[in-house]
């Protein structure tokens, strides 16, 4: 007799293969959820599972619980993950086992050989394969080291091992893979610091395997100290474990885990300077950004849209302004949150910051932030507008403090949901339904602050005093270009192709809206416009000279989790040719151009390697020390996600083609 488990969060596009192939010849299988919103307790429940809820601890500590707690049955236990597949010769060779008395059986547990798949196809070489893992033992035998990740169960000698297969295949596509390697390097990232910090291994080494031993000896002591420690990963992969021989999938595969390695040290350092600078609160990062298996962009996974053909574009000249708010699409601003004036007591939201700022609320300009769980920035945002006559904050759904400290600093809430076709998004909702106070509106992000330069230009424009130096720089006078400096790292990058970087966001509301590319729809990046821009429909935009600041990553696995989701925007923006409101030109505008140059590049080979080469040398990267090199590599690396990306969209088109011809 065999009991299973498996621990699950949001795994319904997983769960129904894992456990039909568990069916007829198991005795139970117990599903621990830690909270799924997508069905997959009730698709458990129909194929007879048992279904427990217990809330996320972690890797280790959430299996150790099952261990410890649930209603074994069976001398034997099986651990499955919802991703893997019994095959059936495993199947015949555990019920082989089992069949026979626990006592009869010398060893204490057994090693089961794993198979990969990556893009669908079998990974048989890189090191990945034979892949043996403790999954099958007698009961109340083994427990899970106290370890954050890459655990593995601890079992006495004697151990035996089934070469049988188990095949892990994960069905969710490539975002779901980049959002579990991303927290699976921030949390490899924090043992390995604390293993250094400690010096201890978190489990005696003795009970480990001896290949499992020797990986963590390398990750601890050798990889921090490589150059480029993922270009040696990739060598060692490819070349010196045959992933050549696994074909694309392999490449890729041998890809995808050299920038994880890449990660992991990034992160590793990242931890060390924090530390080196007395941070130690921003060491335990594990509670806000590891999230349960399965979790991923703030919504439960489910099935993809397709790319929608390309629709004919209207030129800038033939966009029409809004009709006004009299029409009664305006909708109502939130009530005031119970907690609103408790925040509001601890904040003084009436204080401006350090400098020379024209008094609240005096300049006749509606400020608009979109937002979703920004509670720990969005108080400083709108601090640093406070000296405009109307803050309007566009919120979805947060589940923090967000709405509370919005009210409480004096803005106004209103909430938007994305419909079932992904468009409009948030801030040309925004646009067209708030019932605006002032015909001038001025778009900033919850980690962007304004500077009292800046604001004195804004000012002068929304009071009709603005007079351009340069009349190539005037523009139409319906709106302005605004440069940002992009902080990294903690500082100001000057190179990589981050400055200048100009967007449209002080425009009249009625004339200015955010353009579509093709007929782009769900393309599960969030609800906010990406890389779209603003048009005008009464001609271009001028430019102000002053900038203001995006504070936008305060950590490396933030920047991973929002690019991650932009990179969804990217493959489905190459599907639709980029095309957009605003031409791609060499000659045009600073979108213009920089829209020619992708689709220039689409074209090219090596389009990772290009795109480090053009921010690091090209763009002067190199001049922004370590966090300009830092940069330049996660640019490459966003490039690389956004083509494979792409080429997944493809494959899964061509995949329905097929079903669909037969």
């Amino acid at each position: 007799m065999i009991d299973v488990m498996i621990i699950t969060f949001n795994e319904a596009t997983n769960l129904p293969r894992c456990l039909d192939a568990l069916a007829g010849w198991t005795n139970r299988v117990f599903v621990i959820d830690s909270g799924s919103t997508d069905g997959t307790c009730d698709l458990a429940r129909a194929k007879g599972a048992t279904v427990v809820s217990h809330a996320w601890e972690g890797y280790a500590r959430q299996k150790n619980w099952g261990l410890n707690n649930l209603p074994w049955q069976a001398p034997w236990v099986l651990i499955v993950d919802a991703d893997e597949v019994v095959t059936s010769e495993l199947r015949h060779r555990l019920c082989d086992i089992a069949a026979k008395p626990p006592e009869s059986v010398p060893e204490n547990g057994f090693f089961i050989n794993r198979l990969p798949y990556f893009l669908g196809h079998p990974i048989r070489h890189c090191g990945y394969f034979p892949s043996w893992n403790m999954r099958f033992f007698k009961r109340g035998q083994g427990l899970y080291e106290d370890r954050a990740v890459h655990e593995h169960i601890i079992i006495a000698d004697p151990v035996g091992y089934i070469s049988e297969l188990i095949l892990h295949h994960d069905q969710r596509g490539l975002e779901h893979y980049m959002a579990k390697h991303n927290r699976y390097s921030t949390l490899e990232a924090q043992v390995l610091f604390q293993e250094r910090q400690q010096g201890n291994h978190l489990a005696p080494a003795a009970n480990l395997a001896a290949g499992t031993r020797l990986r963590r000896w390398l990750k601890r002591r050798v990889m921090p100290h490589l150059p480029l420690p993922g270009a040696t990963r990739f060598f060692y992969m490819y070349l010196l474990k045959a992933g050549l021989l696994d074909g694309r999938a392999g490449l890729e595969f041998c890809r995808f885990i050299s920038m994880y390695d890449s990660l992991v040290v990034l992160k590793l350092r990242e931890l060390n300077r924090l530390a080196a600078q007395g941070h130690t609160e921003d060491l335990a990062t594990a509670a806000g950004l590891v999230v349960p298996e399965g979790q991923m962009s703030g919504a439960a996974p489910g099935p993809r849209k397709q790319a929608q053909p390309v629709e004919k574009q209207v030129a800038p000249s033939a966009l029409t302004a809004p009709a006004p708010v009299s029409s009664g699409r305006s909708v109502e601003a939130e009530p005031r949150h119970p907690d609103a004036d408790g925040w509001a007591a601890r904040l003084e939201p009436g204080r401006l910051p350090p400098g020379n700022w024209p008094a609240a609320g005096s300049v006749p300009v509606s400020v608009l932030i979109p937002v979703k769980n920004e509670q720990a920035i969005l108080q400083d945002c709108i601090r640093h507008v406070l000296w405009a006559n109307e803050i309007v904050v566009v919120d979805s759904q947060s589940s923090d403090a967000t709405v509370a400290i919005a009210q409480a600093m004096g803005a106004s809430v209103y909430q938007f949901r994305l419909s079932a076709e992904g468009w409009p998004k948030k801030k040309n909702w925004a646009l067209q339904n708030v019932p605006w106070k002032n015909p001038w509106v001025l778009i900033m992000d919850a980690d962007e602050h304004m500077t009292p330069e800046l604001t004195a230009e804004v000012a002068s424009v929304v009071r009709g005093q603005h007079r351009p130096t340069n009349p190539r720089s005037a523009g139409c006078g319906d709106g302005y270009w605004l440069n940002r400096r992009f902080m990294f790292m903690g500082r100001w990058i000057k190179g990589c192709g981050y400055y200048p970087s100009y967007n449209v966001r002080l425009f009249k509301h009625t004339v200015g809206r955010y353009e579509r590319i093709g007929a782009l729809g769900d393309t599960r990046s969030g609800d906010n416009e990406v890389h779209e821009h603003v048009v005008l429909a009464t001609g271009p935009a001028g430019y102000l000279k002053n900038d203001f600041l995006h504070f936008a990553y305060p950590d490396l696995h933030t920047w991973i989790e929002k690019h991650n989701r932009y990179s969804n925007w990217e493959a489905h923006a190459m599907a639709a040719e980029n095309k957009g409101l605003l031409p791609a030109s060499p000659f045009g505008g600073p979108i213009g151009r920089r829209r020619w140059l992708k689709q220039t590049a689409h074209r090219l080979p090596f389009r990772p390697t290009l795109r480090f080469i053009y921010g690091y040398f090209l763009k002067h990267g190199f001049r922004d020390g370590y966090p300009g090199y830092v940069l330049s590599r996660l640019m490459g690396w966003y490039e690389f996600i956004s083509i494979a990306k792409h080429q997944e969209m493809r494959r899964q088109g061509r995949n329905r083609h097929s079903r669909r011809s037969t």
